[in-house]
């Protein structure tokens, strides 16, 4: 059991992290090796392609934009099934942004990165195209074959890849103060990532205010899981409600999710 890493590292790539040895509120356990969510692939090289297969890893599943995957396709060896279900049809999160229109954006409002984050939250819990994405990520997962494990992932691994790891992780009852653990666990996971953002921002002279913004779109950030919550919560009727009416999981799907992911 010592051996299972939580968080692991990939030099060409960020936010990698096993979601095995959470346990269930009736006492099961997630399997490890089987589950993994991640940011984007797209600098892989073979040696971590091979390392990530060797970890069990065999199907993908891309959360990104078609124009996001154009610009930064997944880095993999032909031995990996890759499934891609847009959450938008453009990246709305920003992940990707480019530095002219961030200066443009961001230069005049201190808040203009966090509150964009708390509207594309909005989005996505009520957006017909994103709760169908998600429904087909649960479907995705109880289709998986047993020759391996999944990844899921989007550009960063924070917000599309965080709310289907909350989706899951619920509609497997993990208690909540674990999934609120394993969301925040990406400014742990992307430490390197969100310095050299930042650090390209001082060098380039952006000014603080797009060093906040910068900050808050990079980042996990607890007002932003509330601001699900909240939604979910008050507009559909808690959790559970979503995940059986919106994201349309029926109990036999719970159950194939159970059956093979946890232990």
């Amino acid at each position: 059991m010592a051996n299972h890493q939580r968080i692991l590292s990939f030099e060409h790539g960020f936010n990698f992290r096993d979601l095995g040895g959470y346990e269930t509120s009736n006492g099961h356990k997630l399997k490890w090796n089987n589950i993994l969510r991640s940011a984007h692939l797209s600098y892989f090289d073979q040696v971590e392609q091979r390392k990530l297969y060797r970890y069990g890893i065999r199907t993908i599943i891309d959360f990104r934009s078609t124009s996001e995957v154009a610009l930064y396709p997944d880095q993999l060896t032909s031995l990996m099934n890759y499934i891609r279900i847009p959450v938008f049809d453009n990246d709305l999160t920003e992940s990707n942004i480019s530095i002219n229109e961030a200066r443009k954006n961001f230069s005049q409002d201190p808040q203009a990165g966090f509150n964009r984050m708390m509207k594309v939250y909005h989005q996505f819990v009520t957006d017909e195209q994103a709760q169908e994405a998600f429904h087909i990520f649960m479907k995705k997962l109880c289709l998986h074959p047993a020759q391996g494990g999944i990844l899921f992932h989007c550009s960063a691994g924070k917000d599309r890849t965080g709310l289907a790891a909350i989706y899951l992780l619920n509609a497997l009852q993990v208690p909540q103060n674990i999934i609120y653990q394993d969301y925040m666990l990406t400014n742990q996971a992307s430490v390197k990532r969100i310095r050299e953002r930042l650090d390209y921002a001082v060098k380039n002279d952006l000014g603080e205010n797009h060093l906040r913004s910068i900050y808050d779109l990079s980042t996990a950030n607890q007002c932003y899981y509330n601001q699900a919550y909240f939604l979910i919560d008050n507009k559909y009727g808690g959790m559970q409600s979503y995940i059986k009416d919106v994201l349309q999981i029926s109990d036999s799907m719970i159950e194939q999710l159970q059956y093979l992911y946890l232990i």
